[in-house]
């Protein structure tokens, strides 16, 4: 296995200025550039991107069309001359923060696997937090305070780069190649303070009023609605270990056919 590659991450983000910086502190650590789209936002995210502006952190552009998913491949279309082959993508959230270092899980896939999976540790604002908890303290401290969890969900979050890939619509490029076995966990901080809940749920709400069809879990008016029961939820100990049912994730491996096709038509250049 080899770590000789960069890892360029996309990250579209809007009105998420309590928690932007912390993720790109975080994810400087392991990526090498760091393209920021910003879709308008009014609360100061765009201004804290710009402030960490760096040769690896990259400000890209803010535009204020309806969210699509396909946003991630108008970055990747500007950028990919950067990036040459045996290079990773990674969809990167400003709320999502990996377990172990994505440089490290990366290194050990096969040449032969294209894709890389991840599997959500989803943590909730609960009920019994709204009163213990200090939601002024800093954001590397309140996400350790937040301990309840579930874990429901899992989706791509890197892909290996090929000078042929072609992203023309979509969430992801066409034929992006054969999916690793072994996916990579990362923790999911989408409800964490009040304040923030009522923001998120106000901008995809707008969102979908200006016809993006999906973020259904965001049709609640406030934030009150999102606070969760405890004892619906993991709790995490700190430990490293979580309660992970494989079985009712989302299947992320092609069929044994599949994964065969795929190698001949990527390694016959059919597909590019």
């Amino acid at each position: 296995m080899s770590n000789n590659f960069k890892i360029h991450s996309i990250c579209v983000v809007k009105n998420e200025v309590d928690i932007i910086g912390y993720c790109l502190e975080q994810a400087s650590k392991w990526s090498d550039r760091i393209y920021i789209y910003d879709g308008a936002s009014t609360d100061g995210t765009w201004e804290k991107v710009l402030s960490m502006q760096s040769e690896q952190i990259i400000p890209w552009k803010q535009d204020g069309k309806v969210f699509q998913e396909s946003l991630r491949g108008e970055v990747f279309n500007e950028f990919k001359h950067l990036a040459k082959p045996g290079d990773w993508w990674c969809h990167l959230d400003s709320d999502e923060f990996y377990v172990r270092s994505p440089r490290e899980f990366l290194a050990k896939v096969s040449p032969f696997n294209q894709v890389v999976w991840g599997i959500a540790i989803e943590y909730y604002l609960t009920s019994k937090d709204i009163n213990l908890l200090d939601f002024r303290q800093p954001m590397s401290e309140l996400l350790s305070a937040l301990k309840f969890y579930k874990i429901e969900n899992s989706e791509p979050r890197f892909f290996r780069h090929r000078d042929g890939l072609i992203w023309d619509n979509g969430s992801w490029p066409k034929h992006m190649g054969v999916v690793n076995q072994e996916r990579i966990l990362y923790k999911h901080y989408k409800y964490r303070t009040p304040e923030q809940i009522q923001k998120r749920l106000d901008t995809r709400r707008i969102n979908r009023e200006r016809g993006f069809p999906g973020w259904e879990h965001a049709v609640e008016q406030n934030w009150q609605q999102k606070v969760t029961d405890p004892t619906t939820l993991h709790y995490d100990s700190q430990d490293g270990k979580y309660e992970i049912d494989r079985v009712t994730l989302p299947n992320h491996l092609e069929s044994f056919y599949q994964r065969l096709v795929k190698r001949f038509m990527h390694s016959t250049g059919i597909w590019a």
